[in-house]
């Protein structure tokens, strides 16, 4: 595995959950975050119908061209498998364009420069954090070790980058509007790449829907299990199995309590 990713794998320990206040999520018209969880919850369904070996979901991404994957902001494990997949994907020859929640728009200029070799990540960390103070690159709440690795393993394999909204975060029904517009550009600049979007994962379905809203269909794969979902629990597994819920959203098995 690159050196770049070692760190993320080292991470499997950090565990957690981020506040939705913290970073920006009740909507400033009223909408308040709990009803927009539980609308995520509902969507992504209470029972798990498929059991998917790693390799057909290797092909069915391949097939599908993109790549939807929700993340829990502070979640180590859910990192590390989020990394192997990404390194997966990388050797078996995919060439990727990668969208992440973790920058904003304002700093694409300087990861675009980070990424060309211009400057190193320390330069990058410092030019982010007089734009925004709670930079995930730094944020020891989170995971910025992660966010780090991803910029880092995008330079080593000359993967395009691009941020998905503004910084300070828009109200939710503009972050999910603004996102969506973001990942169908995306789409139209980079028709020869497979697509990879890492966003939170209530951004996914529900109430905020991005994936529909962006018109940009693929493979959704989510990241921390519901509460119905971690009850009702895997029948089996397998290391490098996910499974399909019936809101037809794939979960890491490793995310289920053994």
């Amino acid at each position: 595995m690159p050196k770049a990713m070692l760190s993320v794998i080292s991470a499997l320990s950090i565990l957690g959950a981020c506040s939705p206040a913290r970073f920006g999520w009740p909507d400033a018209a009223g909408q308040p975050f709990d009803s927009y969880r539980e609308e995520f919850e509902r969507a992504v369904g209470a029972r798990l119908v498929e059991a998917v070996p790693r390799d057909e979901l290797l092909r069915r991404i391949r097939a599908r061209r993109a790549l939807w994957l929700g993340d829990h902001h502070r979640h180590g494990r859910l990192h590390a498998l989020h990394s192997e997949l990404l390194d997966q994907l990388v050797r078996a020859g995919e060439r990727l364009a990668l969208g992440l929640e973790a920058i904003g728009v304002r700093d694409q200029p300087d990861v675009d420069a980070y990424l060309a070799g211009r400057i190193d990540m320390q330069a990058l960390r410092e030019r982010m954090r007089t734009r925004w103070a709670g930079s995930w690159l730094d944020d020891p709440e989170l995971d910025p070790w992660f966010f780090r690795s991803l910029l880092a393993f995008a330079r080593q394999h000359a993967i395009p980058v691009f941020a998905l909204e503004p910084t300070p975060r828009l109200p939710l029904p503009a972050r999910d509007e603004y996102i969506a517009r973001t990942v169908a550009d995306a789409r139209r600049r980079h028709r020869d790449r497979l697509l990879v979007v890492l966003v939170g994962q209530t951004h996914l379905r529900g109430a905020g829907d991005v994936v529909a809203r962006s018109g940009v269909d693929g493979v959704v794969v989510g990241g921390l299990p519901t509460r119905p979902l971690l009850d009702a629990g895997p029948s089996r597994r397998e290391r490098g199995t996910c499974w399909r819920s019936d809101g037809d959203v794939l979960w890491f098995g490793e995310m289920f309590p053994r």
